[in-house]
């Protein structure tokens, strides 16, 4: 009796976690729908692009996590 109790708890969970994962993607990824026709750009005549005002560009990750103990 016991073995087949281990069984059921090994199961209902392998079988409740991709139930909880399609919950969870349907919600927070919700669906789109194809806009129809080709992928195309259009043609701008805006002229030349301006001069950046800067020559570098800085990216700073800053963790503020702190350990607790």
């Amino acid at each position: 009796m016991a073995w087949s109790m281990k069984h059921t708890l090994l199961a209902a969970p392998n079988i409740l976690i991709p139930i909880a994962v399609l919950t969870f993607a349907s919600g927070f990824f919700p669906y789109k729908p194809f806009l129809p026709g080709l992928a195309e750009y259009q043609k701008l005549n805006y002229g030349v692009p301006p001069k950046a005002p800067f020559d570098k560009l800085v990216f700073m990750v800053v963790d503020a996590l702190r350990r607790q103990g």
